[in-house]
């Protein structure tokens, strides 16, 4: 269990986002960005409380996919008597580069009236088209290839805001961002009180699957609904990213990475380890099988 209340605070680097509070400390003469939990309201299942599980557990089962991730470090922080669990998030902008949004690309697209956090899809694919930094294919494939990884992990909140590129100005140099931000995954609002009451209903379970979260990107003002748009193979990019990602799927080291996971409750790894397998099977393995057929 890793304690990071006495590691250096770096007072002047400061990060956005709304999922909880955020310092940068120094751990292993590495700069990280130290992320504590929200607080739950119970009003709805789109809270935060489990936020930095999420992360930790998300990150990790992405990274399983063989795609760039952030590495992250779960562990506890005092604060003022409270103990706090946390994550640190490895900063990957300490080298002198800078992180910009897709959503500031988006919005530099001055001869359209698009809003750079507008999550529609048409033209969120329409400005990857039309950008000129970044090779277009690869750009495209990411996008489909974190849409495929998202749907696996249940994340309802993959916008413009949260994903894009490290530039570096003065080297004329542009690479793709590892992913990050990822604790809007994994059901994190769900307490173990009410993971208990669903994980042995049927119609509970599946209604996480098939029904919410649905993906924060639209089509006609309308959230996708993951089982809907990639079961119906209508569009061919996401078509290839599935044949590419659901390959390398391996259930055995995603249940791995959770029951090492420390901080949480053998139900809360049961429920883990149940949802990722019925959206493995009834989303992503059904929709695989039906492009083979097809």
């Amino acid at each position: 269990m890793m304690d990071f209340t006495n590691c250096e605070i770096n007072k002047f680097k400061y990060y956005g986002g709304k999922n909880g509070g955020k310092i940068c400390i120094k751990y292993n003469n590495e700069d990280y960005m130290l992320k504590f939990p929200c607080i739950n309201e119970g009003i709805s299942e789109y809270g935060y409380s489990n936020n930095c599980i999420s992360e930790y557990v998300a990150c990790n089962i992405i990274k399983t996919l063989g795609l760039k991730v952030q590495d992250t470090l779960l562990g506890i922080y005092n604060l003022n008597g409270s103990e706090k669990i946390v994550v640190a998030c490895k900063d990957f902008t300490s080298d002198g580069t800078i992180l910009k949004q897709f959503a500031e690309l988006k919005n530099s697209q001055i001869e359209t009236s698009k809003n750079g956090y507008g999550t529609e899809l048409e033209e969120i694919i329409e400005t990857i088209e039309e950008q000129q930094i970044y090779d277009t294919k690869e750009l495209k494939e990411f996008f489909w290839n974190i849409f495929i990884a998202d749907c696996l992990v249940g994340n309802f909140d993959r916008h413009n805001g949260n994903w894009g590129f490290l530039i570096n100005e003065s080297l004329k140099k542009i690479e793709i961002a590892p992913i990050y931000d990822c604790a809007s995954c994994l059901y994190p609002q769900l307490t173990d009180e009410r993971i208990t009451q669903i994980i042995n209903d049927e119609e509970e379970m599946e209604a996480r699957v098939f029904v919410f979260p649905t993906s924060a990107i639209k089509i006609n003002d309308k959230k996708i609904n993951y089982f809907e748009y990639i079961s119906s193979l209508e569009n061919e990019d996401c078509n290839q990213a599935l044949l590419r990602i659901f390959p390398r799927i391996n259930i055995k080291e995603i249940n791995c990475i959770i029951d090492q996971t420390p901080f949480i409750s053998d139900i809360r790894k049961d429920f883990y380890k149940k949802i990722i397998q019925m959206r493995y099977e009834m989303i992503l393995q059904y929709s695989y099988e039906k492009i083979k057929k097809s």
